[in-house]
């Protein structure tokens, strides 16, 4: 993949010509002449005045109105791109599909142990109590608690034994209760846990309301695991500003967070006497009370400085309506070696989520008007500068909760989304259309070159009224999934970048929300049947214009009712290459029994699945090898699932719980551990 380059612009050196032919007599010197930098979307704040005007500004201007419009269609992204799932040796990590970026998980691996974190995403209905606080107020020793107790929620450190399919836990890190782990990551002999003060679930309407973001800390701590009965913190981060998302390539961790100032008895709805007390509020308002602060062991610092913020240039063509948000969208490059924060930029304009790429992180800006949605995306570079690279724009929303999140991608110097639209026409109510954008050569700003359906290629995305379902791209092919009442699977050929056209298309009953490339001529797909029960589908792909399927499979046979995570979070799906003929993969399910005489039943189990004959695409089939249930009483919702292959053997989490069992003998089950 070739990567997008920063711009270096090079000042001009001046040369005076020497004398000519002998002659003496001086020179006429020539004034210097200005080297004007093009300038992208996003533009420097260079002064204290200017970012106190801006943020007071962006907090008049957060209405009612633009709110409501906001909160009908932003969420998160936590997106990735088209490469293998990681993997280590002959065990399995976190379904990452960067293969050098990983996401940060409840669950990690690194081929000896687990790790498992209490997400509380794993509770149901719990929300903390975001209260305002200042970085005195959490400092290390409250976050850990020294003590121990039952009570007290813990990281668990359990040792794996391959050969037997066991485990036993070997160690834990308390936590404090009023902190959420969001996730973790491993570094070598390090630990890294990622936890906020608030937990929000998916967003949903939240995620665009300013006030949420008040008060809000994310804390990053780092564990010394060299003796992993014995883990030692070595660093922790806390800094104002609610977790959003991240992701780490090589000793680098990025954080993605929101942070809105402070601004007591500010009133986001305000009658007319409340909007002038709202005004001398803000005309009172500080640039300290501005500024996130950040303290690393205990010792408080500025987290930024105002030269590390941007917001958008009103004069610049792509310029929004209605620019400046009074949340910041913090990007936070922490350097693991080092133990240090490398670099933080902001920037103030309105967030919908990030997407990664192996290079860059681009921030999504869905925009609305009265008439018509557009998406802006900002770029910056993946390193410890976090230097920005520049802006963009598609029309139509980027609807990325999910596994949607896969619509963007960027690949060989290609950005690639596609974005839906909302048409007012009840015959066809919705657009789908792919927009291939790449970096300008001579400014900072992501130009569209290609867009489909166009005046040339006119043939639509989906039939009238299908939503938008499955996307995948991978490498120069991008696959898509629309459903109304059958689920027509799209091939769209992306070999020419500037020409992207579609190449086949297959109609089948049901739909499939996640796609995953088995190989150049297989995709697998994991869905719904026309029954509203999981299904698996393997499709032939050999043929870009005759995709065909070989086969479906629903889940699990008599139930019900049934569910997958896998199917809205890529990384409860566990995938392994085994050799030319043969792949293994795991889906989690959870399968409801009705009955007239007997009571409703409700089950969840791990669904082990084998790709056979994948070296031959027209023979190639699903197989299921077997199941390991989890013996577990949930009377509300359903935890988290996971699933770790470590050669033959396959450890299954569930909540905090571990089963295991051996692929060649899955009616064997080890634990609970």
């Amino acid at each position: 993949m070739k990567r997008l380059l920063k711009y270096q612009f090079l000042p001009l050196i001046m040369v005076i010509a020497a004398c000519g032919g002998g002659s003496s007599a001086p020179q006429a010197t020539q004034p210097p002449v200005a080297v004007v930098v093009p300038k992208g979307l996003l533009i420097e704040i260079t002064s204290q005045d200017q970012l106190v005007q801006s943020v007071r500004q962006s907090f008049t201007q957060v209405t009612a109105d633009n709110m409501a419009r906001m909160n009908a269609n932003e969420m998160v992204i936590d997106a990735v791109s088209a490469d293998s799932p990681a993997a280590d040796g002959n065990y399995t990590t976190t379904y990452t599909l960067e293969a050098s970026v990983d996401e940060h998980d409840y669950v990690k691996y690194d081929g000896s142990h687990l790790f498992i974190a209490p997400s509380r995403s794993m509770d149901c209905c719990f929300i903390v109590d975001d209260r305002a606080m200042a970085v005195a107020d959490i400092a290390i020793s409250d976050s850990i608690p020294v003590g121990g107790g039952d009570s007290e929620r813990s990281i668990r450190i359990l040792a794996t034994d391959a050969q037997l399919a066991t485990a036993n836990e070997v160690a834990t890190i308390p936590l404090s209760d009023n902190r959420t782990v969001e996730g973790l990551y491993n570094n070598a002999s390090q630990l890294v846990s990622i936890s906020s003060s608030g937990w929000w679930g998916g967003f949903g309407d939240a995620f665009a309301d300013p006030a949420i973001w008040q008060g809000q800390t994310t804390a990053l701590d780092i564990y010394d695991i060299s003796d992993v009965t014995n883990p030692d913190r070595e660093m922790q981060l806390v800094f104002q500003g609610g977790f959003v998302s991240s992701r780490k390539q090589g000793d680098m961790v990025y954080l993605v967070a929101r942070h809105t100032p402070q601004v007591e008895g500010y009133i986001y709805y305000p009658d007319e006497q409340q909007a002038a007390q709202n005004e001398a509020l803000l005309n009172d308002l500080s640039i300290d009370e501005m500024l996130p602060v950040m303290s690393v062991n205990g010792v408080e610092s500025a987290l930024l400085s105002v030269s590390d913020c941007r917001i958008a240039d009103p004069d610049n063509s792509l310029a929004p309506e209605s620019s400046g948000f009074p949340t910041m969208t913090l990007l936070v490059a922490v350097d693991l070696a080092k133990q240090s924060v490398a670099k933080t930029a902001c920037y103030l304009e309105p967030t919908s989520g990030i997407y990664v790429s192996d290079n860059a992180i681009y921030l999504a800006q869905v925009e609305y008007t009265e008439t018509d949605v557009r998406t802006l995306v900002h770029s910056y570079s993946l390193s410890a500068e976090l230097d920005y690279l520049g802006s963009g724009v598609a029309a139509g929303a980027l609807a990325l909760s999910g596994n949607q999140d896969f619509r963007i991608n960027e690949h060989a110097g290609y950005l690639r989304m596609v974005t839906s639209q909302r048409t007012g026409n009840s015959d066809d109510r919705i657009d789908h259309r792919l927009s291939v954008l790449k970096l300008a050569a001579d400014k900072p700003q992501l130009d569209t070159v290609a867009t489909l359906p166009n005046t040339q290629r006119t043939a639509a995305i989906g039939k009238p009224n299908e939503d938008l379902y499955g996307a995948r791209f991978f490498g120069d092919r991008l696959y898509l999934v629309t459903f109304e009442q059958i689920d027509p699977l799209y091939v769209i050929d992306l070999s020419t970048p500037l020409d992207p056209q579609i190449a086949g298309e297959l109609s089948v009953t049901g739909f499939s929300d996640f796609l995953h490339p088995v190989s150049d001529d297989l995709l697998l797909g994991l869905g719904q049947d026309e029954e509203g029960l999981v299904k698996l589908e393997l499709f032939n792909i050999e043929s870009l214009t005759a995709p065909f399927s070989l086969g479906s499979k629903s889940l699990v046979a008599g139930a019900d009712w049934s569910y997958s995570e896998a199917r809205y979070n890529r990384h409860a799906f566990t995938y392994q290459i085994i050799d030319e003929t043969t792949d293994r993969f795991s889906i989690p399910v959870s399968v409801g029994f009705y009955s007239d005489t007997a009571p409703y039943t409700e089950e969840q189990r791990l669904m082990l699945f084998e790709i056979d004959s994948k070296n031959r695409p027209a023979a190639a089939s699903i197989v299921e090898v077997g199941q390991l249930k989890a013996d577990i009483e949930q009377w509300w919702g359903t935890p988290l699932q996971r699933a770790v292959f470590d050669d033959d053997a396959v450890f299954y989490i569930n909540g905090s719980t571990v089963w295991s069992t051996l692929w060649s003998d899955p009616e064997r089950r080890n634990g609970p551990f």
